[in-house]
């Protein structure tokens, strides 16, 4: 059988099953980027998330007669094993912490310029910027809940904490991000409202 582009992801994985190499260049074409991101926002090193990512590939394809037959939601799938890979990463480094961490101060070189100009790729970095500001296992459960879009119970299994530590950590994280951003969303409100 041959493999063409216009293949859906299904196909993809049941040609990938069968033995089709062309399918998981297809399938790595077209995840490999996302899934880095992926991996990139749990282990915060990308030439560790790239690792991840190529020997997930490579998994694949070793294993790929045991492969799920029923996958209808390839990219959800590709994403969670990924997801879980990562974190695999996190506890065989032993970077999955054990304590709460400290939240840092809101840095006092947060002042803004009135006169710059404010774009949405300023205030996504402002926001990327206080969401590595938070400790490491806030920071975890954070990433873990709003951009990987888990619950709190796959959170607190995966990390082996309970659903209210879980709860704790996001309390944590939403109020240091609401006062670590609350300057700069006044200025913008200000500078567009």
């Amino acid at each position: 059988m041959s493999v063409s582009p216009s293949f859906t992801d299904t196909e993809l994985f049941d040609a990938l099953r069968g033995g089709e190499s062309t399918a998981l260049d297809e399938l790595f074409r077209r995840y490999y980027a996302s899934l880095c991101r992926t991996s990139i926002r749990l282990v915060q090193d990308s030439a560790a998330a790239e690792d991840i990512v190529q020997d997930f590939f490579a998994l694949m394809w070793t294993k790929r007669k045991s492969l799920p037959a029923d996958t209808t939601s390839v990219g959800p799938y590709l994403r969670t094993a990924v997801r879980n890979r990562s974190l695999n990463y996190l506890r065989d480094q032993k970077r999955i912490p054990v304590g709460d961490g400290e939240l840092p101060e809101t840095a006092a070189d947060q002042s803004l310029q009135p006169g710059a100009a404010l774009e949405n790729e300023e205030l996504q970095q402002r926001i990327n910027d206080a969401i590595d500001r938070l400790p490491e296992r806030c920071r975890l459960v954070f990433v873990m809940s709003k951009l990987e879009e888990m619950s709190n119970r796959e959170i607190a299994e995966g990390l082996g904490i309970s659903v209210k530590t879980v709860e704790n950590q996001m309390t944590r994280a939403y109020k240091f991000l609401r006062h670590y951003l609350a300057g700069f969303l006044t200025l913008i409100y200000l500078l567009h409202g």
